[in-house]
C-alpha cells in the first residue's frame, strides 16, 4: 500500500539567479510542479510516494524523472509524450520572495494525459489521493484527473485538493470555478489561499468562507494559507477552527511553500493513523504548526524540491520558538519523553553534584528507532526535566547502544587529574569486516563538566568478544567490600561478570542464568545491586534482566528479576531455576535500570524504565515523538510466605504534582449504583482500599467523554488484577494493542490497596504497596475526564478513595500557578 498518490503536473521551475554583467537576467533550472512537491515532502520525511502525470521525451523530462526517483517518488505513472514538450514556468520574484509565473506550455506534455495512460491498479490501494486545479485546465487531463480521483475515492482514500489557482492558465475563469467546484466536491482535505477562497466564495472572512464550502461540499478539513502570518483550519463538524501563527524566517523564494506545507500535513496526518476522525481537537494546533514551519523553511532557499527540509530541521525551527508539549493531546505530562524523535531504553543514570541524569536511547532524526545515540535529560527532583542536547553520537567504532555510567569518586580512570568526573560505560555497535554479522563492544566516555559535554576514550574499544553476537548493554558499580568495579553484561542468553580496577581494563569473572528464568527472548540491559529485607540488616542482591520480543509470546517484551547472592564474582539465584519473577506484569515496562551513586544519606534504590513495547514501538500513534520513560519507581525487598520479592512504587516526589484532592470513605458499589466522578482533568492519582469479600469483580473506569474506557479491574474469585485496554481508544495500529491482561494479587484483610497513576497516553498501577505493578500505554479518542467504578453483581465497598488531580511539568504560555486543595465529601 502506498501512503499517498499524486496527480498533476511536473514542471520545470525556472528561477531568478541574479544578473549577467551587462544586467540581464539569469535563471536557474528547478524541478517543481505543485503535486511533485507535495509527494516529495513526504518522501523525505520517510513515507511511501507515487506520482502520475506526463512529461516530455525531453531533457527535461528525463531530469524530473531522476529528481523524483532519487527522492524516493515511484514514477511508474509517469509516461513520457512524443508530441509535446514538458511544461516550463519561469518564476518572477518580488522584493518581499512573493512570485509570479510565466508559463510554456502551449501545449505541455502535462495537459495531454489521458485517462488510457493511467493505471488504475495503481491507486487502488493508496491512503491519500492528491490533486489540484492545473491539471484541470484542459482536456484530456481534466477529465483523467477527475476520473483517477472518482476511483481512489471509491476504493477508500483521502482525497487532497489544491486549488492553486494560475489564472494565467485558463481561457475563462467562470470555467476555472466550474472546475475548482468539481474538484472540492470530491475533496476530504483542501488546502487554500485566501485569494482562492474569495474567489470561490466572493468572502473574505475565514470564517464564513470556508464555512460556506465545508458546508457546500462536505469537506472534513480546510486549511486556509496565509503566507508567513501561518494557516486558518476548519476541521469538523460544527463551527470548529482554530488559527494557527507562522514563522518568521528570512523569506529567499515563495516557490512550493505551499505545497511543503500540505505535504507537512498529510505527513502529520498520516503519522497518526491517517484518519481525519480519528484526530482530537487539540491536537490540529501541532499539526498545522508542523506544517507551518515546512513551508515556512522552504521559503529560506531558491526552489521548491531542492529547498525540502528535513524532519531534523522542521523539529528544530519548531523547538526554537516553544514546542507544544503541553498542548500535544498523547504527550505525557509528567512522565519524561523526549521533546522530539525517537526514545527506547534508559542509559547512564547516575546521580552527581544535585542532579539526577536521564540518558537514553535516541534516535535525533527519526522517530523510528535508527542510528542510535545518547540523549540526555537532568533533573533535580526526578519530576521536573531539562533536555539538554545529545550527549553522544556514532563514531568511527559504531552507533552508541545503551550502557550506564558512574561517578569516578577517586579517578580510579585517570581521566580526571586526581578529581572526580562521570564516566559512561557503554556498547559500541557496527559489523564485522567484510561481513553481515553484527558486532557489539564495549566502551568508554568521560565528562568532566557534570555531563554537558562527553569525550571519547582513545582506547576503545576496551572489551569484546568475537564469539558472542549479542554483548551488550554493561551495567557498572562500584563494590567496595572487593574495591573493584563491577560490570554486568548481556551475553544473548545469559549474564556475565567482569571485575576491574580502573573502568578500562577487565577480566572476567562469572556467568549466569543459561538455566534459568524466561527465555523467550534476547536477554538484554542487565543490572545488579543490593536491597535490604523490609529494612533489616539482612539483605540479597537483586538482578535484572529485560527480554526482547518473541512472536510467539503475546506479551511482547518484558524485563524479569532474580533474589539472590552476590560476592564480586559470582551470582547465585535463591529461587529454582524455573522460578520466573516479573518486574512489571503490564505491557510496557522495558529495559528498566537503576541510577548509580544516589547519595548514602538517602537510602533509596530507584530505577526507571522505557514505557513501550518492542512488539509496536515503532508504530505508536504518535507524531513528533515516540517513546517515553515510567515514572521513577523505588525499589524495595519484602518477605512474604517465606520467600523474598521485589516491590516498588513511585518516587515520593510525584506528589508534588498534586493540585486538587477528593476523598470519599465507606462508599457502596452495586450494578444499580456505581460510583462516577466527572474531573473535567485528564492527569489524575487515585489512591482505592477496596473490600471485595463479597467475591463480585470490580472495575475502576477511566472513560473519556467518547465511547472509550481503560479499564483497572479486580476478580476476587481468581484473585486476579488486570487492564483491559481493548477499548481504551486507538488501538488498530497493531493487533497485539488491544488486550486484556494481569497478574495474580492476593488480598489483604478482604480488600486490595491501589495507586493508580493516570497520564495522557499511560496508566501505572501499583498493588498492595507495589507487591505488583502494571503499566500500559493508551490512547484515548478524547481526554479521559471521567473515573467510573461499578461492578458486574453484588457489593463492593470503597473503605477510602481518594483522587487528585495533578499538574503537567509543562506549564503553559500565561499559565498562573495552581493552589492545591482538599475536598472530603
Amino acid at each position: 500500500m502506498v501512503d499517498i498518490t499524486a496527480i498533476g503536473e511536473v514542471l520545470i521551475d525556472f528561477t531568478p539567479a541574479g544578473l549577467f554583467e551587462k544586467g540581464e537576467q539569469l535563471f536557474e533550472c528547478n524541478p517543481g510542479g505543485a503535486p511533485a512537491n507535495v509527494v516529495v515532502v513526504l518522501s523525505k520525511l520517510g513515507r511511501s510516494t507515487a506520482i502520475i502525470g506526463k512529461i516530455g521525451e525531453d531533457q527535461f523530462g528525463e531530469y524530473l524523472t531522476r529528481v523524483l526517483r532519487e527522492n524516493g517518488v515511484d514514477t511508474k505513472g509517469l509516461v513520457k509524450e512524443k508530441q509535446a514538450n514538458t511544461t516550463l514556468a519561469f518564476v518572477h520574484l518580488k522584493e518581499d520572495g512573493d512570485r509570479t509565473f510565466s508559463f510554456y506550455r502551449n501545449p505541455g506534455a502535462d495537459m495531454l494525459l489521458g485517462i488510457d495512460d493511467i493505471d488504475l491498479e495503481q491507486i487502488k490501494d493508496t491512503k491519500i489521493f492528491h490533486f489540484g486545479s492545473v491539471s484541470m485546465t484542459h482536456e484530456p487531463s481534466a477529465s483523467a484527473t477527475l476520473k483517477a480521483c472518482t476511483q481512489a475515492k471509491e476504493n477508500g482514500a483521502l482525497i487532497s485538493f489544491d486549488p492553486n489557482l494560475r489564472p494565467a492558465l485558463w481561457k475563462d475563469l467562470e470555467q476555472a470555478k466550474i472546475k475548482i467546484k468539481e474538484g472540492l466536491a470530491l475533496a476530504d482535505i483542501v488546502k487554500i489561499s485566501e485569494e482562492e477562497l474569495e474567489f470561490i466564495t466572493g468572502l473574505t472572512d475565514l470564517e464564513e468562507g470556508t464555512h460556506q464550502i465545508q458546508t457546500q461540499f462536505k469537506v472534513k478539513v480546510i486549511l486556509v494559507t496565509k503566507a508567513e502570518k501561518g494557516c486558518f483550519v476548519r476541521y469538523g463538524s460544527g463551527s470548529k477552527w482554530a488559527d494557527v501563527p507562522g514563522f518568521k524566517v528570512q523569506t529567499v523564494d515563495t516557490t512550493g511553500a505551499g505545497d511543503a506545507f500540505l505535504g507537512g500535513f498529510l505527513y502529520q496526518l498520516l503519522e497518526r493513523g491517517g484518519s481525519i476522525d480519528q484526530i482530537r481537537d487539540q491536537d490540529w494546533i501541532p499539526i498545522v504548526r508542523f506544517a507551518n514551519a515546512v513551508g515556512a523553511l522552504v521559503t529560506t532557499q531558491k526552489g521548491a524540491i531542492p529547498a525540502i527540509p528535513t524532519y531534523k530541521e522542521i523539529n528544530k525551527q519548531i523547538q526554537s520558538t516553544g514546542t507544544d508539549l503541553f498542548i500535544e493531546s498523547y504527550r505525557p505530562q509528567f512522565h519524561y519523553s523526549p521533546p522530539a524523535m525517537w526514545m527506547n531504553d534508559p542509559n547512564g543514570m547516575v546521580y552527581f553534584e544535585g542532579e539526577y541524569h536521564l540518558l537514553y536511547q535516541h534516535h535525533p532524526e527519526s522517530t523510528v528507532w535508527g542510528p542510535m545515540h545518547w540523549g540526555h535529560a537532568v533533573s533535580k527532583d526526578l519530576v521536573n526535566w531539562e533536555t539538554l542536547p545529545v550527549a553522544m553520537s556514532p563514531d568511527h567504532n559504531g552507533a552508541i547502544f545503551s550502557g550506564s555510567a558512574v561517578v569516578d569518586w577517586k579517578d580510579t580512570s585517570g581521566f580526571f587529574e586526581g578529581g572526580s568526573g562521570l564516566v559512561a560505560i557503554f556498547t559500541h555497535a557496527d559489523i564485522y569486516p567484510d561481513s553481515d554479522r553484527p558486532r557489539q563492544r564495549q566502551s568508554l566516555a568521560y565528562s568532566k563538566d557534570k555531563g554537558r559535554s562527553w569525550t571519547f576514550y582513545t582506547g576503545n574499544p576496551i572489551l569484546s568478544d568475537v564469539e558472542i553476537t549479542d554483548f551488550r548493554d554493561p551495567k557498572v558499580f562500584w563494590m567496595e567490600e572487593a574495591g573493584v568495579w563491577v560490570m554486568v553484561l548481556a551475553c544473548g542468553d545469559h549474564i556475565r561478570f567482569y571485575r576491574s580496577a580502573n573502568l578500562k581494563d577487565w577480566d572476567f569473572a562469572s556467568e549466569f542464568g543459561k538455566s534459568d528464568g524466561s527465555h523467550y527472548g534476547v536477554w538484554e540491559c542487565p543490572d545488579l545491586f543490593e536491597l535490604s529485607i523490609d529494612g533489616s540488616n539482612q539483605k540479597r542482591w537483586v538482578l535484572i534482566v529485560s527480554i526482547g520480543d518473541n512472536p510467539d509470546y503475546p506479551e511482547g517484551s518484558k524485563t524479569q528479576y532474580y533474589i539472590g547472592s552476590f560476592d564480586g564474582w559470582e551470582f547465585v539465584n535463591d529461587n529454582a531455576p524455573d522460578t520466573v519473577l516479573w518486574l512489571d506484569e503490564g505491557r510496557d515496562n522495558y529495559a528498566a535500570v537503576s541510577w548509580s551513586d544516589i547519595p548514602e544519606e538517602d537510602g533509596r534504590r530507584v530505577i526507571i524504565g522505557w514505557m513501550n513495547n518492542w512488539r509496536y514501538a515503532n508504530q505508536a500513534p504518535t507524531a513528533s515523538w515516540r517513546g517515553a520513560a515510567t515514572l521513577p519507581r523505588v525499589l524495595s525487598l519484602t518477605s512474604r510466605n517465606g520467600s523474598v520479592v521485589l516491590t516498588q512504587m513511585p518516587v515520593q516526589e510525584i506528589e508534588q504534582l498534586r493540585k486538587e484532592s477528593h476523598s470519599w470513605s465507606d462508599v457502596a458499589v452495586t450494578p444499580e449504583v456505581s460510583f462516577i466522578h466527572k474531573t473535567n482533568e485528564d492527569l489524575l492519582e487515585i489512591e482505592a482500599n477496596i473490600d471485595i469479600r463479597s467475591g463480585d469483580e470490580v472495575h475502576i473506569q477511566l472513560k473519556s467523554s467518547g465511547q472509550t474506557a481503560t479499564i483497572i479491574g479486580y476478580d476476587p474469585v481468581r484473585e486476579w488484577l488486570f487492564i483491559d485496554r481493548s477499548k481504551s481508544g486507538l488501538t488498530d495500529f497493531n493487533p497485539s494493542f488491544a488486550c486484556k491482561h494481569g497478574a495474580r494479587v492476593v488480598p489483604e484483610n478482604g480488600g486490595i490497596k491501589l495507586r493508580i497513576w493516570l497520564d495522557r497516553s499511560a496508566v501505572e498501577v501499583f498493588a498492595n504497596d507495589g507487591l505488583v505493578a502494571l503499566t500500559d500505554q493508551i490512547f484515548p479518542d478524547d481526554p479521559i475526564d471521567n473515573v467510573w467504578i461499578s461492578t458486574e453483581s453484588g457489593r463492593a465497598e470503597l473503605n477510602s478513595l481518594h483522587i487528585h488531580t495533578l499538574n503537567s511539568i509543562y506549564k503553559p504560555e500565561g499559565c498562573t500557578e495552581q493552589i492545591s486543595r482538599r475536598v472530603n465529601v
